[in-house]
């Protein structure tokens, strides 16, 4: 969760990182991979939350790794747009502005419509349920990592993005950018976000191309003023600890 990870304690970081790592221990190619993944899932679901300073020792202990995987993580993750390096400070986790999230929607929004009405012209009876079936598994999940991967394989079967692989990296860029703030929003504010994946394969399924256009784009909006909001509401408790 995005805000409570502020709140956090140095041990209970710890102690979430040991147990990202616990998950993440098996079956990757190499160190650096596993660690771009649990770093990653950290930041996404707050226990290393936006402006926090990060410590390349502290997290090579608490993965129970050396330090210079976790520098290629930190590098890879500041190519994602979750990571920032200062000259003095190190690197952070880069926190996003309103302006920035609503910048980053606008281009959601034109990247997403355009590879939605493509991918409608090849739309199949299989990818249809498929895409029921994603729709549902993403909806029960809260955890972080889990989240994102959960929605990153809906977008990627309902924009066919091994059809369209560029367009959808860029998609991917974009969605990666937001998603710690979608989960956040999503959990302190359970009973606000809508169900419209369903309404959206169901105009998919019938082929009717303007529809479905229509519902991403309000889909779209709607989660991105929730966003929004969370980002309000985090300015306004960050400039309250200031005063």
């Amino acid at each position: 969760m995005v805000q409570s990870g502020n709140a956090a304690s140095p041990k209970e970081r710890a102690e979430a990182l040991q147990k990202l790592a616990q998950r993440h221990g098996a079956g990757y190619r190499s160190v650096g991979a596993m660690a771009y993944d649990i770093i990653r899932d950290a930041i996404l679901d707050g226990t290393l939350p936006p402006g926090m300073k990060l410590r390349q020792e502290t997290l090579a202990e608490s993965i129970g790794i050396s330090r210079l995987p976790i520098r290629s993580a930190l590098i890879q993750l500041e190519a994602d747009g979750l990571v920032i390096f200062h000259a003095r400070r190190g690197a952070m986790v880069r926190a996003l502005s309103i302006e920035e999230a609503t910048e980053v929607y606008h281009l959601r929004t034109l990247l997403e419509k355009d590879a939605l009405r493509l991918a409608m012209e090849e739309i199949t009876p299989e990818r249809v349920a498929r895409l029921r079936e994603l729709a549902q598994t993403a909806d029960d999940i809260s955890e972080g990592g889990e989240f994102v991967e959960a929605r990153t394989e809906f977008y990627a079967t309902l924009y066919d993005a091994q059809s369209r692989p560029v367009m959808w990296e860029m998609i991917e860029q974009l969605r990666l950018k937001l998603g710690r703030y979608v989960l956040g929003w999503r959990l302190v504010s359970p009973g606000a976000h809508d169900h419209s994946h369903g309404e959206l394969i169901d105009v998919v399924a019938a082929g009717d191309a303007d529809e479905a256009l229509r519902v991403l784009e309000s889909h779209l909006n709607h989660v991105r003023d929730g966003v929004i909001a969370l980002l309000e509401a985090a300015a306004i408790e960050a400039a309250g600890d200031g005063a």
